[in-house]
């Protein structure tokens, strides 16, 4: 697992990248947001994570909005965990989108 804290921004977005390797799906990023999004024949699903430690979350059937401090990257569960002050959400990559699956 890695733990990349949102003020290492460079780190976070190669450690973003590289989770999403194994996903279908399209992973953009600049120097204030990251994005991943799934393809739109697929699961319906996406993260967006900014700079100053908003993000936004879509899945089936619910959204989130807020904002985090720290990201924790868990490559095995195809999981991101994401943690800030009252915040502790979980973004799930649908098994779908897993290449080989």
């Amino acid at each position: 697992m890695s733990n990349v804290n949102i003020e290492q921004w460079h780190e976070l977005c190669n450690t973003f990248e590289q989770f999403f390797t194994l996903v279908n799906g399209e992973v953009e990023f600049s120097e204030d947001a990251l994005r991943f999004i799934s393809p739109p024949d697929q699961v319906q699903t996406s993260l967006f994570l900014y700079r100053k430690g908003n993000f936004a979350a879509s899945m089936p059937l619910h959204g989130i909005d807020a904002k985090v401090e720290e990201v924790h990257f868990n490559q095995e569960n195809f999981e991101i965990k994401l943690l800030g002050d009252g915040v502790d959400y979980t973004y799930k990559v649908p098994p779908q989108l897993v290449k080989g699956e």
